[in-house]
């Protein structure tokens, strides 16, 4: 595996990982599992019907072991003023020019972030790959389309997926959110709460975990606890 590959020569990279992607934020706190993983010890055998077009935000968030970014919000200017708008590569390629990395390049950290996101279209279209190649060039991405490709169908091996997602999504519910401007505050005021300590935690717990996964030949690791 390219990743622990990379550990023998530097050991600090893990850190220098800028683990990105977006997810949806329902107004009624609908989850969708395909970008979430809730693990529980018993089937609640349980059944909540949901609307099927329920108002939701869609928030970018990206991490490494020191810092967070975002949440930025995908939306569009109309006469009637910001509405949510579907994720394309061009917004995806905007949002990355105009906020990711002027903030990395205030942080002092643009020419040593390695930027991953997963292989959705819109991140591997031309807009979006032409931006991400300017600014993270050679090796420093990890992506579909990429010289070091982000595993396909591996949403355990994407830390927003496998930890950030699910942890936001926990706390951002428990609370009453009764439209979307309080939805967006309630994103931003948990994330700001995620101590570093924190962040250092998950990156070093999926050093290990990837470490299982090559013993494992990609098998499940669910039974090592990892």
């Amino acid at each position: 595996m390219s990743f622990l590959a990379r550990m023998q020569v530097d050991d600090n990279w893990p850190s220098h990982i800028l683990w990105t992607d977006e997810a949806h934020f329902h107004l009624d706190g609908a989850v969708n599992t395909q970008n979430c993983r809730i693990w529980g010890s018993i089937n609640p055998h349980a059944m909540q019907q949901q609307p099927l077009h329920s108002p939701y935000v869609t928030a970018w968030c990206g991490f490494t072991a020191n810092f967070i970014l975002g949440p930025y919000f995908f939306a569009e200017v109309t006469r009637t003023g910001f509405v949510r708008c579907t994720v394309t590569s061009d917004n995806y390629a905007r949002l990355l020019e105009n906020h990711v990395v002027p903030e990395l390049r205030q942080r002092g950290c643009l020419a040593t972030t390695v930027f991953m996101q997963d292989g959705a279209t819109a991140h591997t279209a031309r807009p979006a790959k032409t931006g991400i190649q300017a600014h993270f060039p050679g090796e420093r991405v990890i992506s579909r389309k990429f010289p070091i490709a982000r595993p396909a169908r591996s949403p355990d091996l994407n830390l927003c997926d496998f930890w950030l997602w699910g942890f936001l999504k926990d706390r951002v519910y428990q609370g009453s959110v009764t439209n979307e401007a309080e939805l967006k505050a309630s994103i931003v005021r948990h994330l700001s709460l995620i101590h570093p300590d924190m962040l250092r935690a998950v990156v070093e717990h999926a050093i290990v975990r990837f470490q299982h996964i090559v013993d494992r030949q990609g098998m499940h690791v669910e039974h090592t606890g990892v």
